[in-house]
């Protein structure tokens, strides 16, 4: 016995079909098509390169599924303050009363990057704080780092731009 043996090539027809007319016998091809394909050893090859194809495709998409979660990305809350490990802990927000809802930059230092962007961005455009989104950060050198901000400054706009924020022994302040 070969490697071609009768396991996938047997001495009877391939399709075997109760009487129905074309749509069962054209069904009964369509699904003897794979087996058929995997007698021969070009179609061996065939079908290991999609199934090779299919799981890269899966592991790339699961990739860019669980890369980076916006949980991860630091946390801007009102006043552009509110520190990542608060949010993630699940702490309480403050009461709507207490927000910072003016367009004045935040004096307080800020924890992060991200949030010292958002709170000048928010200046920048006249729109309070809580408007405004940290996107994405790259990272310039050691001190300095470019944070992708995005501002709901009213009806359909929406203005982004990259931030160029530096750690001074003051905290995180844009120059």
């Amino acid at each position: 016995m070969n490697a071609e043996s009768t396991v996938f090539r047997s001495g009877r027809p391939a399709v075997v079909v109760a009487p129905g007319g074309e749509g069962a016998r054209a069904a009964a091809w369509l699904l003897a098509w794979p087996m058929r394909l995997a007698g021969t050893v070009m179609g061996r090859r065939l079908l290991v390169g999609v199934a090779l194809a299919v799981t890269a495709v899966a592991t790339v998409g699961w990739l860019y599924d669980s890369a980076d979660s916006p949980k991860a990305m630091a946390a801007v809350g009102p006043g552009g303050l509110t520190s990542a490990r608060n949010t993630a802990s699940g702490a309480a927000e403050e009461p709507a009363a207490a927000r910072k809802t003016d367009a004045a930059p935040a004096r307080a230092k800020a924890a992060n990057a991200a949030q010292a962007a958002a709170a000048w961005w928010a200046a920048r455009q006249k729109v309070a704080v809580d408007k405004v989104q940290a996107l994405g950060q790259r990272k310039v050198s050691g001190t300095e780092v470019q944070v992708l901000v995005m501002a709901e400054a009213g009806g359909s706009r929406m203005p982004s731009r990259y931030v160029t924020v530096r750690k001074g022994g003051d905290g995180w302040k844009v120059p």
